[in-house]
């Protein structure tokens, strides 16, 4: 006989619960990413822009192998009915420390020909170290789900600023003492570590066990072989644009890269969070109970895409002299990757939401399928680019294949009859609006002799004042829509 069902962690109705999520998440993100920003400053200044190089290109690997193993562990425990029972639980958990051992090992075998390729065999040891992130990373209490799952993230959200506040300080700490590589490498070890450890400690619920029940294998498997699919291809649709620009520019232009690539990818992390411990359960919950979708659907996203639009506009005005504020001048140039970037950060966020409807729905084919355009595009787009305009060409035609994979999961959202077009090309007119004035104010603030802070503000404040009007109208449907839940 099937155990009962884990005690659930949250009560509230689901407008509700949402709103606590989505605030908690918020707030574990902008306090994340202000340590992450304070570190790099510091990192920065104590190491040279190759050990950032290394670190990424280290990065993507054990990204790629998580990737091309991924089997929707975490979303399955969220979106199935019975994710919430001991012996599914038990089942996950055990699947999960499989994929961490194997992961691991999987890096180590990787690591020679690996650095052999990028003639450089200081990858070696990196990638094998590095690895060992994916063993911790397999312990992780399967608590981290079932409080997503009911939308209670308080705990876990506190939990994941700690562990990265240790890690960064670990990193400093090491650089301070030894200024190389290696200190990256550290803080990549000791941050999962430390989430794994206060998961399986802090997080309310039963303690994690090994087991197996075939119906839950099943069911995982069932709905996981299309995340695999869609993962594996996310993982050349995500993170190709470090393997392929590795071999095109030197590894300090590729550090450079990854700095405006870092800053650039903050509000893909924010809306992404949001996302996966917001929309997702949200969409799942609704799914679960019959009800229809469109009504949730375009309300919760006005307030998700006014959010993301007037940080893609800020972005594109001050994106470069943020950039020159922060970093000295041998980091400069990454200010106009990051505003390229934002172009390809917009339309993720569109085809965000719709990506979350289709795992809700069981239609994750339609997410590997728009991974799968994605990665046609940069086929296309980057060696188009790079011909035409050199490396600022190829960060164009990486930043424009993202459109690929929007208009995929944009055709699957009209067969879900999901009314989302309007609503994506108002806010797309509203983003290029806000982008333009920012980026003309800034470039005016500077020609007038003020520096760069002067020039970050202004075209933030200008992006700002651009996107009152959906502001005042979509945040105040959004919260309508909360209360009456």
């Amino acid at each position: 006989m099937a155990e009962e069902a884990a005690p659930e962690s949250a009560g509230g109705n689901l407008g509700q619960r949402a709103t606590h999520a989505a605030l908690w998440s918020m707030l574990g993100f902008g306090g994340g990413q202000v340590v992450r920003l304070a570190g790099n400053l510091v990192l920065t200044r104590l190491l040279f822009p190759e050990a950032f190089g290394l670190m990424a290109i280290a990065a993507v690997l054990l990204q790629g192998l998580m990737l091309f193993s991924d089997l929707g562990i975490g979303p399955s425990i969220i979106q199935n009915k019975d994710g919430d029972r001991r012996e599914f639980l038990a089942t996950a958990w055990t699947i999960q420390i499989g994929r961490g051992i194997a992961l691991t090992t999987a890096s180590a075998i990787a690591a020679l020909p690996f650095a052999r390729f990028y003639e450089d065999d200081r990858l070696i040891w990196i990638v094998i170290i590095v690895g060992f992130s994916a063993l911790l990373q397999g312990f992780n209490s399967t608590k981290i789900f079932t409080v997503g799952r009911e939308l209670d993230l308080k705990r876990l959200t506190l939990i994941e600023f700690g562990s990265q506040v240790i890690g960064v300080l670990a990193m400093i700490a090491w650089a301070l003492a030894s200024p190389t590589y290696w200190a990256l490498v550290a803080g990549g070890l000791i941050t999962p570590f430390m989430k794994m450890l206060l998961s399986q400690l802090l997080l309310a619920g039963p303690i994690d066990r090994v087991g197996w029940h075939r119906p839950s294998a099943q069911s995982l498997v069932n709905f996981g072989k299309w995340i695999f699919v869609s993962t594996a291809l996310t993982f050349f649709a995500g993170q190709s644009d470090r393997l392929i620009f590795a071999k095109l520019i030197p590894m300090d232009t590729l550090g450079i890269y990854s700095i405006g690539a870092m800053i650039g990818i903050m509000p893909l992390t924010l809306f992404g969070l949001i996302e996966r411990r917001v929309v997702f359960p949200v969409y799942s919950e609704v799914h679960r109970s019959g009800d229809p979708l469109a009504p949730r659907f375009l309300k919760l996203r006005a307030a998700f895409l006014t959010a993301g639009g007037v940080i893609c506009g800020a972005l594109l005005g001050a994106g470069a002299p943020v950039i020159e504020f922060l970093y000295d001048p041998r980091y400069h140039e990454a200010g106009w990757i990051l505003q390229i970037l934002t172009i390809g950060t917009w339309f993720t966020l569109l085809q965000s939401t719709y990506g979350a409807v289709h795992l809700a729905t069981s239609r994750a084919q339609w997410v590997a399928a728009s991974s799968a355009a994605k990665v046609v595009g940069i086929v296309a787009f980057v060696l188009l680019g790079y011909r035409l305009d050199g490396f600022p060409g190829a960060v164009l035609g990486y930043s424009l294949s993202e459109v690929l994979r929007y208009f995929v999961l944009a055709t699957g959202g009209r067969v879900l009859k999901l009314p989302g077009i309007g609503q994506d090309l108002m806010f797309t007119a509203s983003v290029a609006l806000s982008g333009g004035l920012a980026f003309a104010t800034a470039r005016f603030v500077a020609g007038e002799g003020h520096g760069a802070l002067a020039a970050a503000v202004a075209s933030v404040l200008v992006a700002g004042i651009t996107w009152l009007p959906h502001a005042g109208i979509y945040l105040r449907d959004a919260v309508k829509l909360a209360r009456r839940s």
